[in-house]
């Protein structure tokens, strides 16, 4: 189009500038860009989950994000140009002047770190919240103007309550757990002067029973009931604690140690209910003073631990709780069974365990029938460990399965190299555990091929304890035993574990009465009615009697008048190694 000298048109209209044009454009399209980032700045604003808060060096709120008015539950125009301690408690707003003073030029310690205080809700509820402060960059002339990211503390302080409370409670019962007790226990050391106090270690026992019978979830529920037991009636008790597991700790007044015992019969009086049935409680405990007898948690917790297994190792009596205070000598014998226990298989291996053989005599002429293979312990240095003292522990640690093995192996190896009579048994002492092998019976009879010994010349002896477990595999492998032609023998028969009916039908032949109706007979008369009234019995059964423990002619005497044939006891004979017996003028030869 054509331009006129005035700058209008050939149709005479005015013509806009095309440069004027093109910087309006922009800066119509900058305006645009300008309102869609501010658009775009206000939606993060709102959409950020803290709440975000800005004030101005005087402390006045300018602006707040849509987090904030729900975090303070107050709409904006409540907040904006209000002075920000209107979002905190008393306590705090009085030293918010001085916080924001020391944010001045060249004071930067304030920025950046989150810091956690006290928040107040419109409603009044007070809540913990974690504030960054920023600075706005500015220029020279500008005021200083501050941004708040504001984070509700709520649920995470929850949360680290709940860690905390786990870290040092039982969930369950909600007692102190063991580290709850350590700390306890650490503070009350830690004292100046701390008082004489009474450290329990509480055991229930059978719980492997119990959870085998009700599961581990109702086991729970047991011990739950069990714990509100203890704060009852160790009200007044200064701690009361769960340990591992069945185990329980009470820290009380020395002074108050006389009614301990009364307040764990108290505990265990009543049964406790688990799915419709009545448990009763049977519980051990254990105990320490302090801090004469232990001078940290650690030695308070290991002492009274030790005394407790040695409180478990006495014969237990229906309704009394047993305890036991500690002594140092119970540490020593805890050490020596440790050491013991660790050394059986070693000693087993090392051919420490040898042969002794008792024999067994017919007390109308005395003459040998048999005899009984005994274990015993010689250690390298030439010392000797009782019976009495390393069967138990093999039986706990679960050796005695080994060592029987061992001892028959040497038994019949002993017998096959001499000439005792193969109708003059020898008698060889085995557990339920190894009746409970499944393969007991075939063991027994390769090792009888191997050694070239008759069946009728081996004797197996298992205690009445053992015998009343009576499983289906047991009695399996007794029968199976008989089958072959060795004889089985029952010991310790009279100590109280066999009911008379299930006797009838053991598959035994041979009845070993206990030595402890033997120990008075020559000075009571019920104790020889007892005896007289045991070996009638036996008799009318038809089972062979082998009577152990004689030691008076007295007692003898008494047991031929009962018409008792066999015996053993130190009056004929003890205990010697098998090579000494085996070749004995007395012994009875082929």
């Amino acid at each position: 189009m054509r331009m006129t000298p005035d700058g209008s048109n050939s149709k005479g209209e005015p013509q806009r500038p095309s440069r004027l044009s093109a910087v309006e454009d922009k800066l119509s399209r900058a305006l645009e860009t300008i309102e869609a980032q501010r658009r775009q700045l206000s939606t993060v604003f709102n959409a950020v989950n803290d709440a975000i808060v800005v004030v101005d060096e005087r402390g006045i709120i300018e602006t707040v994000n849509d987090a904030a008015c729900k975090m303070f539950g107050r709409p904006s125009f409540e907040l904006v140009h209000h002075s920000v301690n209107k979002l905190m408690p008393e306590s705090v707003a009085i030293n918010h002047d001085q916080y924001l003073r020391a944010s001045r030029p060249h004071s930067r310690s304030a920025f950046g770190l989150p810091r956690t205080l006290a928040a107040v809700h419109a409603n009044g509820r007070q809540f913990p919240v974690s504030i960054t402060l920023s600075e706005i960059p500015r220029s020279v002339d500008e005021p200083r103007r501050f941004v708040a990211t504001i984070r509700d503390m709520t649920h995470e302080r929850a949360r680290e309550d709940r860690i905390r409370f786990l870290a040092f409670h039982d969930e369950a019962t909600k007692l102190p757990n063991r580290h709850g007790i350590f700390s306890y226990l650490e503070s009350y050391f830690a004292a100046p002067n701390p008082p004489p106090m009474m450290f329990v270690h509480i055991s229930l026992n059978n719980t492997s029973q119990l959870t085998a019978c009700f599961g581990i979830e109702e086991f729970e529920q047991l011990v739950v009931a069990f714990s509100q037991r203890l704060k009852r009636v160790f009200g007044t008790a200064v701690l009361i604690g769960r340990g591992f597991g069945n185990t329980f700790h009470v820290v009380m007044p020395l002074e108050e140690s006389d009614s301990l015992q009364a307040k764990l019969v108290s505990v265990v009086a009543e049964p406790i209910e688990i799915q419709d049935i009545a448990v009763v409680v049977d519980v051990c405990a254990g105990t320490v003073a302090m801090p004469d007898q232990a001078g940290s948690p650690r030695e308070a917790m290991h002492r009274a631990a030790a005394t407790l297994m040695e409180v478990k190792t006495t014969i237990p009596q229906p309704g009394l709780p047993r305890m036991h205070a500690y002594m140092p000598s119970i540490i020593d014998q805890m050490s020596r069974r440790t050491r013991l226990v660790h050394n059986i298989n070693r000693a087993i291996e090392g051919q420490e365990f040898s042969v002794y053989l008792q024999p067994k005599v017919d007390i109308t002429d005395g003459s040998w029938v048999g005899a009984e293979a005994l274990a015993r312990w010689t250690q390298p240095d030439g010392s000797m460990i009782s019976p009495g003292e390393f069967i138990p522990l093999a039986e706990q640690a679960g050796l005695v399965t080994a060592l029987n093995r061992h001892m028959l192996s040497q038994t019949l190896r002993s017998l096959a190299d001499s000439d005792w009579s193969r109708t003059a048994p020898l008698a060889v002492n085995i557990s339920a555990q190894d009746l409970s092998t499944a393969n007991f019976a075939e063991m027994i009879a390769e090792l009888l091929e191997e050694t070239g010994v008759a069946p009728c010349a081996l004797e197996l002896e298992l205690t009445e304890r053992d015998m009343a477990r009576g499983s289906d595999t047991i009695r399996s492998s007794l029968d199976q035993l008989r089958a072959m032609g060795v004889a089985i023998a029952m010991d310790d028969f009279g100590t109280g574990y066999s009911s008379l009916a299930a006797l009838v039908d053991l598959p035994v032949d041979i009845l070993k009465i206990d030595r402890q109706f033997l120990r008075r007979i020559e000075d009571r008369e019920s104790d020889r009615r007892l005896l007289k009234t045991l070996v009638t019995l036996v008799q009318d059964l038809g089972r062979k009697i082998v009577v152990e423990g004689i030691e008076t002619e007295g007692q003898a005497e008494f047991l031929r008048s009962l018409g008792v044939r066999f015996a053993q006891g130190f009056l004929y004979a003890k205990p010697a190694p098998a090579i000494a017996v085996l070749n004995d003028p007395r012994r009875p030869r082929q």
